[in-house]
């Protein structure tokens, strides 16, 4: 139905009017009797809300027949009365837009219906990010590498600007709206690693953090976090749209986070989302947007969607609000195959972000990023006991032990404790995207290849480079470039199945292509690769006698996987292909090898031509 100008969002269904919606927030107190005027429960004292140029609304119920109209008040804080205004009521809910403020402030917001008068204090006005997606989302900071550092940086004064608030969780307490310096305190000092910080989303925080070093202001940051532990992304999207996408999984859980975790906020006016799902649907169909399937027509899906609903009424949030979103580690199959497809659908297929499916979104690969100790050869071994035979490699002031005492795991390497690099990155990619500030927001993107003289010569997009080059770094410790040619044209496949890979299941349209050995080591073998120029790189062929009818980069396993097995830490982000300035890493990629060129999977293209002496001065 129309809005008509009215600040009424239908799809909302003001879910969170009822005591259904108190107890999908999450709230850990019983839902007393309705009061006859309250605000969302999605408020509370020290909420931000959504600075200009947009109009952040202010919402809640009534339940008093006889109370018919609200008047909200704005008040600074020496009690001068700054607007007033009166909301619109309908079935039991008033609503009100509130001009454009500028950011920062001291706020106190009031309703008032007949004798009834509510107040929202010490609110201010910044960028609201709602946070969301399942446990690596959810991992609470307590189990991060970096969360001291954190800790005494707010304890120091640093980010006063930024507050938090969050659902009750599988993983995570309710969180009322709090300014992180008060979080560190409660419910007690977090140097007892107790204190509600340490207990919020990692990913979130980190983000926020970086974003507010990046630039360089005070502007306040609000932080909402929903996420659900082994949620699927089923669970976020309406059974409507998830009909829409061929191949998605069907079952009770589906449309769930999105009625319980996503419909309380979407009257709630925002600067932009952050996502990191994907584990838990592994073992489903990974997909492609263009083609109308699995996880890939998915995620394009959740993002259209939710952009739809936050934004239905003028001025709130953007129609093309800022969407960001982190591909999984190695860590993070669930036992499922194929994780390097599994990114490709996080992107839509695109294997870059923002796209023409996904504009205005921006990415974190992680796929360079598993927890330093993920190889659990100490953790088999039973290293950190008794002394044992063979556990030389874990022991020490820098080991597996060493660090596993500083840092304990949350269910195992499957949720790595690395994730202020991963905050670092959306960050910076935000900085470019949602802000327009001209940073770099990825690492080299393949745009094409050439066969010439026994060697490929692979380029990456120059445009998206910018004035930043491709790095190869040395890769001898790591024992692999992370890049493989593939020597027999009836094996490309893009997900398979089986716990030896013998079964594709998608051949790059959907379709299964039978068994054979998909992943055989000599089906894909790892070549050697050096520096051509600062957008290109050499692939040495002799290890294939000049056979190519594929390419692949970092599409399986991690950056040291190809080292013997030891309790020796794997560096972080040391894949060896890289930005020299902005030391992202290049994205991973697949494409075919015909007639001599790279032919990427649809819509994903990387078919850039060189001139014959482009070429012949690259390969000389």
């Amino acid at each position: 139905s129309s809005l008509g100008g009215s600040p009424w969002s239908t799809r909302g269904g003001f879910l969170m009017a009822s005591v259904r919606a108190l107890l999908c927030l999450g709230l850990a107190w019983a839902a007393p009797p309705p009061a006859p005027l309250s605000f969302a429960p999605v408020f509370g004292d020290y909420v931000v809300l959504q600075q200009a140029p947009a109009q952040a609304a202010i919402f809640g119920d009534v339940n008093d027949s006889s109370l018919t109209s609200v008047t909200v008040k704005v008040e600074d804080a020496d009690g001068k009365v700054m607007l007033s205004k009166e909301a619109s009521v309908h079935g039991g809910h008033w609503k009100v837009l509130l001009p454009p403020q500028k950011a920062g402030g001291d706020w106190s917001i009031s309703a008032t219906a007949g004798k009834n008068s509510i107040v929202l204090k010490h609110v201010t006005f910044g960028d609201v990010w709602y946070c969301s997606g399942q446990s690596n989302m959810a991992l609470q900071l307590h189990y991060t590498m970096s969360r001291n550092i954190s800790f005494n940086a707010i304890k120091a004064g640093k980010y006063s600007n930024i507050r938090i608030h969050g659902l009750y969780s599988n993983m995570n307490p309710a969180q009322p709206w709090q300014k992180v310096s008060d979080a560190i305190q409660s419910p007690e000092s977090c140097d007892t690693g107790s204190c509600a910080f340490f207990k919020f989303s990692s990913t979130c925080w980190y983000f926020a953090e970086s974003l507010s070093d990046r630039l360089h202001h005070n502007t306040p940051i609000g932080l909402i976090h929903t996420a659900w532990g082994g949620s699927m992304i089923e669970a976020w999207l309406d059974n409507k749209t998830i009909s829409t996408c061929k191949n998605a999984s069907i079952g009770a859980g589906n449309q769930k986070y999105h009625d319980e975790r996503v419909l309380p906020y979407v009257n709630m006016t925002l600067k932009g989302w952050i996502w990191y799902q994907g584990e838990n649907d592994m073992h489903g169909s990974h997909g492609n947007s263009a083609l109308g399937y699995g996880y890939g027509c998915m995620a394009q899906k959740l993002v259209s969607s939710w952009r739809q609903m936050w934004s239905l009424e003028a001025e709130t949030t953007d129609p093309l609000a800022p969407f960001g979103f982190v591909t999984l580690a190695p860590s993070g199959g669930e036992g499922g195959r194929s994780m390097g497809a599994m990114r490709w659908a996080q992107s839509a297929n695109y294997g870059v972000a923002p796209n023409p499916a996904m504009p205005r979104t921006f990415m974190a690969q992680a796929f360079d990023l598993d927890d330093p100790f993920s190889n659990i050869t100490c953790y088999r071994k039973g290293c950190c006991g008794a002394a044992k035979e063979g556990c030389e490699s874990c022991l020490g002031p820098n080991g597996y032990c060493a660090n596993l005492s500083a840092t304990n795991f949350y269910m195992g390497p499957i949720h790595p404790r690395d994730k202020k690099p991963v905050g670092d990155r959306l960050a910076m990619a935000a900085v470019s995207v949602a802000y327009g500030k001209g940073t770099a927001f990825t690492g080299p993107t393949l745009s094409g290849c050439h066969v010439a003289n026994g060697k490929i010569i692979v380029e990456f997009n120059r445009s998206l480079l910018g004035s930043d080059h491709l790095l190869v770094n040395d890769y001898k410790a790591l024992a692999s470039s992370r890049l493989e040619i593939l020597t027999n044209k009836s094996l490309f496949c893009l997900q398979t199945s089986g716990r030896e890979d013998t079964e594709c299941i998608d051949d790059g349209s959907g379709r299964p292509a039978g068994h054979g050995a998909f992943e055989d080591e000599k089906t894909w073998v790892s070549v050697d690769v050096q520096q051509a120029s600062p957008t290109s790189l050499s692939v040495d062929l002799s290890k294939t006698q000049g056979v190519a009818f594929g390419i692949r980069y970092a599409w399986t396993g991690d950056c040291c996987d190809k080292r013997p097995a030891t309790g020796a830490a794997c560096p972080i982000a040391s894949c060896p292909l890289m930005g020299q300035q902005s030391q992202l890493p290049a994205n991973p990629f697949i494409a075919r090898i015909e007639n001599g060129r790279c032919q990427c999977v649809a819509p994903q293209r990387c078919d850039e031509s060189l001139s014959s002496d482009q070429i012949t001065a690259i390969v000389v």
